[in-house]
């Protein structure tokens, strides 16, 4: 894949991204090419958590890697001071897709990345039921951990999501204390086998953007409280086909969630990857992306 560092300059936020594309499509005029989005999690940029796992797909003509906003080289505003939304990370996300031109994607999702896919693709089928004709359509969806879906229950994934409000406080107080990164951590991924220097290597690559992590955290906070039964419901019903990847080491819960997924959507997958934590994108690129090749493919 060939591989280009853009950045897009929209409505005073500033969203840098990669874009990869197979030499086929650089020099052929393909009519409809197969393209897909992949979003980070929180605190790690784009091209850092997807370039091993790119390197390994195999169906897709173009693939887009956006930092997301206050993380990577993607700015809200300049100094990381100003708070923003899961909703200003999708509007942004959309303005990126228009700017190229891209109508049918499919999108995978990793942590915070998949919550923001999972209101993307809701905002792209809202057009759609209110019989407009939509400009980007969601073909298939991968979600893997993401951020919120963490149970069956609407309520415990909130009290789950609370749990953000002070560690953000703690981070945006003290950026430089790498206890509360390693909070951070002990809450995402309690049951991960610990190693200092795995630990270590999270923290300095969390503390890259320590504000924009910390108004990431804020901003899912922010989506649970104003998410409700009804609002749930429309996120879970508008899932298109796709699959599931969990940590065989991560929080049952989100076992439960995939199936609550599965129950709506009958060509839902789901992946469970033994012995893997929440950092799965990063200790199992190659298999992550085998399974995204076998049933997004």
């Amino acid at each position: 894949m060939i591989k280009q560092r853009l950045v897009f300059d929209f409505a005073e936020q500033r969203i840098a991204y990669t874009l990869f594309r197979s030499s086929q499509s650089l020099n052929s005029s393909i009519e409809t090419p197969r393209r897909i989005v992949l979003l980070h999690g929180a605190g790690v940029a784009g091209e850092l958590t997807w370039t091993f796992i790119v390197n390994y797909l195999n169906h897709w003509d173009e693939v887009l890697v956006p930092d997301l906003l206050g993380m990577g080289e993607s700015y809200y505003d300049s100094d990381d001071l100003l708070s923003f939304s899961i909703k200003d990370i999708c509007h942004s996300l959309f303005a990126v897709l228009r700017h190229h031109n891209w109508t049918i994607i499919d999108l995978a999702g990793y942590s915070l990345g998949g919550l923001v896919a999972i209101e993307l693709n809701s905002e792209a089928k809202k057009e759609l039921d209110e019989h407009a004709q939509p400009d980007i359509e969601i073909n298939q969806l991968c979600l893997i951990e993401p951020a919120l879906f963490s149970d069956q229950s609407l309520q415990a994934a909130l009290v789950f999501r609370q749990a953000f409000v002070p560690l953000a406080a703690n981070i945006q107080a003290e950026p430089n204390n790498d206890q509360h990164f390693l909070d951070f951590l002990n809450l995402v991924s309690p049951h991960r086998k610990r190693s200092e220097r795995m630990d270590k290597l999270a923290i300095q690559r969390l503390q890259a953007r320590p504000l924009g992590f910390a108004k990431a955290l804020a901003a899912v906070s922010q989506y649970a409280d104003q998410l409700d039964e009804y609002g749930l419901q429309r996120l879970m019903s508008s899932i298109p086909r796709g699959l599931g990847i969990i940590g065989g080491l991560s929080n049952p819960g989100l076992m439960l969630a995939q199936k609550k997924i599965q129950q709506q959507q009958s060509g839902w997958h789901i992946e469970i990857l033994a012995n893997a934590d929440h950092s799965l994108v990063y200790a199992r690129p190659r298999r992550v992306a085998q399974l995204i090749n076998q049933h997004l493919g």
